[in-house]
């Protein structure tokens, strides 16, 4: 819908007013979880946008041309303008990082302050992203809120995104390690594309292969979900960036781990009392299957009684379905589905004694501020409400709302729109 020509009477002066609406509280990285943080929700993914390759673990030095050429295809073929992160192709001799921390966060980071780049998919695990940890820009990522795609060592940066930026990322197939399964990249895109046009609309979590999800403990839980790599999971605790499993579903999957490692990975988290806080837990792909691996996490969480699922594919076996990380999710039996995208309370909007009033769920009030609007209008396409005096309307489902009062008699709604300026 486009504003152009249109004109509202009013006894006040034709002014237009604008006010950016973040009615959300911003997370500082340095404090770690910020309990009761809302959680907001990527906008959704369409064709024609601009998505980046990312290397924030491992890069791509290794790959053959051809192969890197491959997956760049495979995104384009798909309609995106792709761009390539400045860190791509770097080499470090150990293999581990070596020193590269500020160099792959400044590619990250260039990456999720453009508004642009609509999406990032993470090229590779292996190891090194949680040096990064420190060096990301948060508030860009809650203010521009990419899609954020990998797992493995990604679990690192899915984590403390989630507690200090309040996105959701996804948990799901990376471009290299997953090259080829088509099936999965298809739910992936699914998800990405449609699933998050809709954020209030539950969708099941399902094995792509059809195979039901085996239960432990059976019951009914709701929760966020949070978690991933099992050894990433460890790696963090005692820092700031630890995982929050306060009311939350735990979800961890891993890869040729020694058995004792993966039991004493469970009991870290027993004996430090994250087990008492979950909701449920949900174990994903633990490789290899036809070890002990299994049975060994399985006999380690034999005294937590919430709701515990087995059998999940979501990891590092062959076409993994995605989770998304920060959803709220809802198992029942061996069922488990989404229940909603982000956490967003609703906000109400009025307009009192000639002034715009927003409420949101803490009952704060916010006042808008004068601006003279300097752009044209006509060149802003705008989904829109039209609320008038002494109407209230409540905006909810993860949406980012902007308010254009172009006169003081009425408010136009503006959703999802990032082109005002003041």
């Amino acid at each position: 819908m486009r504003l152009k020509g249109a004109r509202i009477i009013s006894i006040f002066t034709v002014l237009c007013f604008v006010v950016t609406l973040n009615v959300f509280t911003a997370a500082n990285p340095a404090h770690g979880t910020q309990q009761g943080m809302n959680i907001v929700v990527p906008d959704p993914l369409k064709t024609g946008d601009k998505v980046a390759i990312a290397a924030p673990a491992r890069s791509a030095a290794n790959l053959t041309s051809e192969r890197f050429e491959a997956i760049v295809e495979f995104l384009t073929e798909k309609s995106f303008d792709v761009v390539i992160s400045d860190d791509m192709f770097i080499e470090t001799p150990l293999d581990v990082g070596d020193g590269t921390e500020e160099i792959r966060a400044a590619a990250f980071n260039k990456l999720v302050r453009d508004p642009e780049i609509k999406a990032i998919f993470c090229i590779r695990g292996g190891y090194a992203s949680m040096h990064l940890l420190p060096l990301l820009d948060y508030a860009a990522m809650r203010e521009n809120r990419p899609i954020i795609v990998g797992y493995s060592d990604i679990t690192a940066m899915q984590t403390a995104i989630l507690q200090n930026a309040g996105l959701i990322t996804f948990h799901g197939p990376m471009l290299s390690s997953n090259y080829g399964q088509d099936e999965s990249f298809d739910l992936l895109f699914d998800m990405l594309m449609n699933k998050l046009e809709e954020p209030l609309t539950s969708f099941p979590l399902e094995n792509i292969d059809g195979t039901e999800f085996s239960v432990i403990n059976e019951g009914v839980a709701e929760g966020v979900i949070a978690g991933g790599n099992m050894t990433l999971i460890s790696a963090l605790m005692g820092t700031p960036y630890e995982i929050d499993l306060r009311e939350k579903i735990l979800f961890i999957e891993e890869l040729e781990e020694p058995p004792y490692r993966l039991h004493s990975y469970i009991w870290q988290l027993k004996l430090t009392g994250k087990l008492d806080q979950v909701a449920a837990i949900v174990v994903g792909d633990i490789l290899p299957k036809n070890g002990i691996h299994l049975q060994v996490i399985l006999e380690a969480l034999r005294t937590v009684n919430v709701p515990i699922l087995h059998g999940v594919r979501a990891g590092h076996d062959g076409n993994p379905f995605t989770i998304p990380i920060g959803a709220t999710v809802r198992i029942e039996g061996n069922k488990m589905s989404v229940i909603r995208l982000g956490t967003e309370e609703p906000i109400e909007v009025s307009i009192v004694d000639g002034k715009v009033e927003i409420r949101n769920n803490t009952d704060e009030f916010f006042s808008t501020k004068g601006y003279y609007l300097t752009d044209d209008t006509s060149e802003w396409v705008l989904p829109v409400v039209l609320i008038r005096a002494g109407e209230t309307v409540t905006i909810g489902g993860g949406k980012r709302v902007r308010i254009d009062l172009t006169d003081v008699d009425e408010v136009w709604l503006v959703l999802e729109s990032k082109n005002l300026s003041s």
